[in-house]
């Protein structure tokens, strides 16, 4: 029986969100052995000025049933949903895992828990990416949209201001926040997340707090090369040759060290906010 992973992106309208699940489903290769579901709320949503009657809470909730019946599609061969395209796999989707993209902005913690309980029941796997672009770039991106898929700036504003980012809950255990979703800089960090999720079903947590070390070791990769990352747009700003290989030395022993506070955290179960640490190179 294929095994299904359904992975909430959060993030404010204009994040990035949709571009990585179109970059995503060009990444097959990567992704080994699993078939990729992009489902768009927003393709689902009726919130603009000529909208239904039906309401906001009502219209989330008819996105959930039917997420629940491409899960029922896959696990028991039942129809698939006509508003809901395969993306990727071919015909051949009795073979092979499927990785679900719930793509919305999730900016409660509630809305993403939902997820979570469907994954519980459904013995699915449950994960989650926190696009956290900032909220300037966010507007800048939400202001080329065209027609009615552009956000009145005063509602982008609010969901900034209520954003509950991923928490210590260890029900949020499988989470990774990045910075913006430029593939060129996270696109690998991305690829070894999902390639790391654990494949386990949803299970009630346990009192443990500790991380396996072999899930510690891949987020300790993927530290590495958002360190790395940083590194790179740090020199770039600088001018004189003699200046970056000096910085760059500098740079590079911070590094190591913020790996090694990296280990010694994430091996003692505390939760693993990679942004945290990216931050802390300067």
């Amino acid at each position: 029986m294929p095994r299904i992973c359904l992975l909430a992106l959060i993030g404010l309208p204009g994040a990035g969100k949709s571009t990585l699940c179109a970059w995503l489903l060009g990444q097959e290769p990567a992704l080994p052995g699993r078939h990729l579901v992009h489902l768009c709320y927003d393709d689902f949503l009726d919130v603009g000025p000529t909208s239904s009657e039906l309401p906001y809470k009502e219209q989330r909730a008819l996105i959930f049933k039917l997420l629940k019946q491409i899960v029922a599609a896959i696990r028991k061969g039942a129809a698939w949903p006509s508003q809901v395209r395969r993306t990727t796999g071919g015909t051949t989707e009795s073979s092979g895992d499927y990785l679900i993209l719930c793509d919305d902005n999730f900016y409660y913690r509630s809305m993403r828990y939902k997820l979570h309980q469907l994954s519980r029941d459904e013995g699915c796997v449950f994960g989650q990416i926190y696009i956290a672009s900032s909220l300037d770039f966010c507007l800048q991106a939400n202001a080329r949209r065209s027609g009615d898929g552009r956000i009145p700036d005063d509602v982008v504003r609010e969901m900034h201001d209520r954003m509950e980012a991923p928490g210590s809950e260890a029900w949020e255990s499988n989470s990774l926040t990045v910075t913006n979703a430029d593939p060129e800089v996270v696109g690998c960090v991305i690829l070894n997340f999902l390639n790391s999720l654990n494949v386990k079903p949803v299970v009630e947590q346990s009192s443990k707090t500790g991380q396996h070390p072999q899930q510690v070791q891949s987020l300790v990769h993927s530290l590495d090369l958002l360190l790395r990352g940083r590194i790179k747009t740090l020199l770039q700003g600088l001018t004189q040759s003699a200046d970056k290989r000096t910085v760059s030395g500098r740079l590079n022993e911070e590094r190591k060290r913020i790996l090694e506070r990296f280990r010694r955290n994430a091996g003692g179960g505390q939760q693993a906010d990679l942004n945290y640490y990216v931050e802390l190179l300067n």
